[in-house]
């Protein structure tokens, strides 16, 4: 792991001196240091050359912060630069070390990313070491959202999460969930989905009947001779109209199977 000098600023004033702003090792012998000239900042990179820092766009009363953390989790320490946006919301810059040039690299979000997530530009970021992914968190309306980045081998980001509304609002559907976490493969298709409440938190279902059968598909000719019994418990993954794909964890282990919320209602 490289190691990371302890000169890290955080909220930085134009009048800090030169000494406040970061310097670290993005690799073990190889310095990197931000240093201020009038308005402009700059970033002595290990190979020797001076690169001029591009701030983001934002509030124009605070000055930039900035931050040293292994953004893309390649061993490697990289400088996110954070201005705020608004109340609340913030955008980064976020500069990724290439070791092989001994140089640090603007991220670009490609389009079709930005297209898909749910925050235009890089937001509030928490790297997750445990999912190997970089989330990113803006707030519209009453709550937050959030989209996941992960890298690949040539330190190319994907979308990996991201959450999504769903529209198709029925007022007369007996229960309705709005907001559903997308995982997705590196090609863009989703692998995996789940309820989720307004704190990021599974959403589960009970069945509220006798009995209630499984079904293989969101209609009725794929019904199984698997049922649940009023009271158990479920996890929902999806929902189209008035069917629940839901997850309910049986003796045998995970079941994932679609129910009917007409039957479950008697509607």
């Amino acid at each position: 792991m490289p190691l990371y000098r302890p000169l890290f600023g955080l909220l930085l004033l134009p009048t800090l001196a030169l000494a406040d702003l970061p310097r670290f090792e993005p690799e073990p012998e190889q310095h990197a240091q931000v240093q201020q000239q009038g308005e402009r900042y700059v970033l002595q990179q290990p190979d020797g050359t001076r690169l001029e820092l591009d701030i983001p766009e934002g509030n124009e009363v605070e000055a930039p912060s900035f931050y040293v953390e292994d953004y893309d989790f390649d061993g490697h320490l990289d400088l996110a630069i954070r201005v705020p946006v608004g109340m609340v919301n913030s955008v980064y810059h976020l500069y990724l070390y290439r070791p092989a040039e001994r140089r640090f690299e603007l991220l670009q979000l490609p389009p079709e990313l930005s297209e898909r997530a749910n925050c235009s530009q890089l937001s509030e970021l928490q790297p997750n070491l445990d999912e190997r992914a970089l989330y990113s968190h803006c707030r519209s309306g009453p709550r937050w959202y959030h989209d996941a980045y992960r890298f690949d081998d040539a330190g190319v980001p994907w979308l990996y999460k991201t959450l999504q509304v769903n529209h198709a609002y029925d007022p007369d559907a007996p229960v309705f969930f709005p907001l559903f976490e997308k995982t997705l493969d590196p090609q863009g298709r989703i692998i995996a989905s789940r309820a989720l409440d307004d704190d990021d938190q599974p959403r589960t279902w009970t069945v509220p009947n006798a009995r209630l059968y499984l079904h293989q598909r969101p209609d009725a000719t794929s019904r199984t001779k698997a049922y649940l019994i009023e009271g158990d418990v479920c996890e929902v993954l999806d929902q189209q109209g008035d069917w629940l794909l839901i997850r309910y964890a049986s003796r045998k282990g995970p079941l994932e199977r679609w129910v009917s919320l007409g039957e479950a209602y008697g509607l």
